[in-house]
């Protein structure tokens, strides 16, 4: 099977699952918000790291990645491309902070845990890498969304320390220091077991809160979403794919940084854009139509990448 069909397949699969999260919460769920919010707990802070834990623990050699630490310094330099991208084509079209923030800040964990786990098996050594690549990136969205949607809140440090970065770095400590071997078995297993549920509640999570924001939505911005699609699912992985011929990206970092290109926005823009008071219809609009046309454009740029021989 080509990469591109395996990954129209994983894409498809988790929009799937978003699906059956939409029609389980417009028929079935009396408490929504509440229901959400215990998901968003139990996903986020708490499956998430077991995952991150678990696949580090398991699959980072130090040996065989000895240059793990630039990772998290190639994050910084994509996102302040992506930065200046998005500020870039924001003035250009006139758009305010939430097609702003939609453009900037990309789905840079599950997407690209699904795909990867998809690729090369969830317990992948590209899948812990991924997760060193985006050790800050939790708390630098938590910090800095609200920052620029301003939002007056007292700083959490569960938000700016997330869980999933003390369990990275707590899995690299036990990694480099060699002592893994004296963790027992059956902990191991616990994190492995409760990690591999994060993608699925996620997604589940995506479909409610898609029910919720467009549930009697009457305006469609339809114009702007073409745009938005043009820019978040062409011209952003095209552009990855130049800087990674043009500084020499190896694999599997380039296959990671081609992946955070490609990937549709973050799913927590529109819930933060809501509670500042911002158009969060609007904002989960943008996020349906990059996140269906993703399914034919990011196994595309995986094909393309592959091609290039990257």
């Amino acid at each position: 099977m080509s990469i591109f069909s395996k990954a129209f397949e994983v894409v498809a699969a988790q929009l799937g699952i978003a699906l059956v999260g939409y029609f389980v919460f417009r028929a079935r769920i009396q408490d929504k918000e509440s229901v959400l919010r215990f998901l968003s707990t139990l996903g986020i802070d708490l499956a998430l790291p077991f995952l991150s834990f678990s696949v580090i623990l398991k699959n980072f050699n130090p040996r065989t990645f000895p240059d793990w630490y630039i990772y998290p310094l190639w994050w910084l330099a994509l996102t302040v491309g992506l930065g200046l991208l998005s500020l870039l084509f924001t003035l250009i079209s006139r758009n305010g902070k939430e097609f702003f923030l939609s453009l900037f800040f990309q789905n840079g964990i599950f997407f690209p845990v699904a795909v990867m786990s998809g690729l090369f098996g969830s317990d992948s050594a590209e899948v812990a890498m991924l997760f060193i690549f985006t050790m800050f990136y939790p708390s630098f969205f938590f910090v800095v969304i609200p920052a620029v949607l301003g939002m007056k809140q007292k700083a959490r440090w569960q938000r700016i320390i997330s869980p999933v970065f003390i369990a990275t770095v707590l899995a690299m400590v036990i990694k480099l220091a060699g002592v893994d071997g004296y963790l027992p078995g059956f902990i191991k297993g616990t994190f492995q077991s409760i990690g591999s549920l994060s993608t699925p509640i996620i997604f589940l999570i995506l479909g409610g809160n898609i029910y919720l924001d467009l549930a009697g939505t009457k305006k469609f911005y339809v114009g702007k979403a073409l745009w938005f699609v043009l820019l978040k699912n062409i011209v952003f992985p095209a552009l990855g794919l130049l800087a990674i011929k043009l500084f020499r990206i190896p694999h599997p970092l380039s296959l990671i940084f081609i992946l955070q290109c490609a990937v549709p926005p973050l799913t927590a823009v529109p819930v933060l854009v809501g509670r500042a008071g911002g158009d969060r219809a609007f904002v989960n609009q943008l996020f349906v139509a990059s996140a269906l046309v993703s399914m034919v454009s990011l196994p595309l740029f995986l094909l393309i990448y592959q091609k290039l021989g990257f």
